[in-house]
């Protein structure tokens, strides 16, 4: 089982490794403002997802799970956590970006949100349920 909560201070240098594991490509770009969620296996960091908010909008910058930790229903608690949170802060609108490729993008289907191609890249795009 895992457990999904708010990053502490102590989680940062973590979830910088996974990061760089998980996205070693990615340029991380990171606002004092930013919200960081951590999943936990029997207290180890697992997984994670970055968002921040700008208004209405909710930016999902980043969410993954170690590889040997997938398709355990990690990144859907650590999704179901972050879209609580912001609906929780009055977004009206959830935005990601991800890989047309990417076997993530089932997974933010499934959370309602809508896609949006450009290229190899697919926004990804969740209004509030009303």
């Amino acid at each position: 089982m895992f457990l999904v909560r708010k990053a502490k201070k102590s989680d940062m240098s973590a979830i910088h490794e996974m990061m760089d594991l998980l996205f070693p490509n990615s340029r991380q770009h990171f606002l004092p403002y930013d919200s960081f969620l951590v999943a936990e296996r029997e207290g180890l960091p697992i997984g994670f997802c970055h968002y921040r908010m700008r208004g209405k909008t909710a930016y999902i910058a980043g969410l993954g799970v170690l590889h040997q930790y997938r398709e355990h229903g990690a990144g859907s608690q650590l999704m179901a956590e972050a879209l609580f949170r912001i609906d929780r802060k009055g977004a009206d609108t959830a935005v990601l970006k991800v890989r047309a490729l990417n076997s993530a993008a089932k997974l933010y289907l499934n959370f309602g949100f809508f896609e949006k191609r450009w290229g190899e890249t697919m926004v990804l795009v969740r209004k509030r349920p009303s």
